[in-house]
């Protein structure tokens, strides 16, 4: 299954409503196909970031379209595919 990261730029005036928006994110979406692993802050031109794995690339695109893109006070959204370093992550 791809995995893929999606930076995500944040309204400054709604940073605390985003905020909200991502600690709220299931690890198990109610998308089908998308296990989230990871919500993380970044520095830099990005504000936030969420890896997560999906079945095919259109779920992972109506799960960025229909679901990251919608929390309140994301303005942007960047997906980049990517993979995990299997030896590191040998238990999932």
């Amino acid at each position: 299954m791809p995995f893929y990261w999606t930076l995500l730029k944040v309204d400054r005036a709604k940073t605390t409503e985003s905020l909200k928006g991502l600690k709220k994110l299931p690890k198990k979406s109610p998308n089908p196909g998308i296990k989230v692993y990871y919500v993380a802050d970044v520095f830099g031109e990005w504000d936030n970031c969420v890896w997560f794995e999906a079945d095919n690339n259109t779920h992972a695109m109506e799960y960025v379209q229909n679901t990251l893109a919608k929390i309140p006070g994301i303005v942007h959204t960047y997906t980049l595919p990517t993979s995990p370093i299997r030896e590191y992550y040998k238990d999932w």
